[in-house]
């Protein structure tokens, strides 16, 4: 920075975006709750287990970037992998509930993917992966994956629904 008004400026900037993110979390997790007290019924195991398997190779795969080995990780915090995986049941059932909900408002609601979201996808993709929207579209495609993407984005629809009408 040229000048301490700039740099204020700057710091001023970041702490309005930090708050902003904060507020912005508090409002998906508030509603995600809100979502998840909304699904009465027992979830299907099938759809928990597919779940919790994704976000135990998600930690597994975070843990392996920053060089940090899970067995120690284990013995460190006194978990077997048993206990490890289970702590992290709940989120998985709130996860499917949540799902389950927004599928159920994006059919009650009639909610639709039109080419241009799916469009509007691949380019935000794109971006973010510093690639092509045309590859990003072809790698779905080849990968049988377009229906996931839709129905992503129908959920994605259905919330920003439920975020509009709170």
């Amino acid at each position: 920075f040229d000048t301490v008004d700039e740099w204020n400026a700057s710091l001023r900037e970041s702490q309005v975006d930090q708050k902003l993110n904060q507020a912005r979390q508090g409002v998906v997790q508030a509603m995600n709750a809100a979502l998840a007290e909304l699904v009465t019924d027992e979830v299907p195991d099938a759809m928990v287990d597919a779940d919790l398997n994704q976000r135990v190779q998600g930690i597994v795969q975070q843990f392996q970037a920053q060089g940090i080995d899970l067995g120690q990780w284990l013995a460190a915090t006194g978990q077997g992998p048993d206990e490890f995986i289970e702590s992290m049941r709940g989120a998985s059932v709130e996860a499917v509930k949540v799902d389950l909900a927004l599928r159920a408002v994006a059919d009650a609601e009639s909610l639709e993917v039109e080419p241009y979201d799916l469009d509007a996808e691949y380019a935000r993709m794109a971006m973010q992966y510093g690639q092509k929207a045309k590859d990003i579209r072809r790698a779905y495609e080849q990968n049988d994956a377009v229906p996931e993407l839709q129905a992503q984005i129908r959920k994605s629809k259905a919330f920003d629904l439920r975020i509009c009408a709170c």
